[in-house]
C-alpha cells in the first residue's frame, strides 16, 4: 500500500514539474491533487527538492537501456554504431527528456545532486561501454583509431548535440530533423573518422 501510495504522488510530482516547472511547483498544489495533506505527502518526501530528485531518479533510471543493449548486437561495427546512435537521440530529443533536462538546468546550482544524477543516466553510464565497444573494435581493426574513450565521448556528444534548439527553447511546437536525420549526421560524422576504407591501396 504504501508503495502504490509513494508511485501515486510521484506521477503527480511529475505532471506537475513537467507542466509547472519546479519554482512553479508546491507541495500544496500537489498534496491537493493526490487527495491528502502536505503532512502525508511530508510522511513520504521532506521536501519538495527530496520530491524532485525522486522524480529525476524515477523519469531517467532506465533511461537507455535500449541503446545498451544494441552495443551487444552482432554484425557490421557501423550498423551497430547506428543502431546505438539511433535509440539515444531519440531518447534525446523526446519532449519530456528535454523537459527534465531544462528543469534539472535551471536547478543544477542549488540541486547539484540532482544535475550529476542526470549527467550520469545521459552520458555518463554510457561511456564505459561505448569505449569497451570502439576498444574492441579498433583491436580487430574492424575501426580506425587508436583512443576509445576520446571516440565514446565524441560519439556522446554528438548525439547530445543533434538539435540544441529544442534543449534551449521551450517552444514545444518548433520542429527538428528526425530521429534517423539526427542519428545520419552523427554517423556521417563518426564514418570519417573511424570507418576503416575497404579499398585503401596497400603499397
Amino acid at each position: 500500500m504504501r508503495t502504490e501510495r509513494r508511485a501515486a504522488i510521484l506521477a503527480v510530482a511529475a505532471r506537475h514539474f513537467l507542466e509547472q516547472g519546479f519554482s512553479g511547483t508546491t507541495m500544496s498544489s500537489i498534496a491537493a491533487d493526490v487527495g491528502g495533506s502536505k503532512g502525508t505527502l511530508w510522511q513520504y518526501f521532506r521536501s519538495k527538492e527530496v520530491l524532485f530528485e525522486a522524480f529525476v531518479d524515477a523519469a531517467t533510471e532506465r533511461l537507455h537501456c535500449d541503446a545498451l543493449a544494441r552495443l551487444s548486437e552482432l554484425g557490421d561495427p557501423l550498423a551497430v554504431l547506428r543502431s546505438f546512435v539511433l535509440e539515444v537521440v531519440d531518447v534525446l530529443r523526446s519532449d519530456e527528456c528535454l523537459r527534465v533536462q531544462r528543469e534539472v538546468g535551471a536547478q543544477a546550482i542549488r540541486l547539484p545532486k540532482v544535475a550529476a544524477m542526470l549527467h550520469y543516466r545521459l552520458v555518463g553510464g554510457l561511456e564505459a561501454p561505448l569505449s569497451a565497444f570502439f576498444a574492441a573494435h579498433m583491436a580487430s581493426g574492424a575501426l580506425c583509431g587508436d583512443d576509445p574513450a576520446e571516440a565514446a565521448w565524441l560519439a556522446l556528444a554528438l548525439c547530445l548535440g543533434f538539435d540544441h534548439r529544442r534543449l534551449l527553447w521551450r517552444d514545444e511546437k518548433l520542429t527538428g530533423p528526425e530521429a534517423a536525420a539526427c542519428a545520419d549526421r552523427v554517423m556521417s560524422i563518426l564514418e570519417r573518422l573511424y570507418g576503416c576504407r575497404t579499398d585503401a591501396l596497400v603499397v
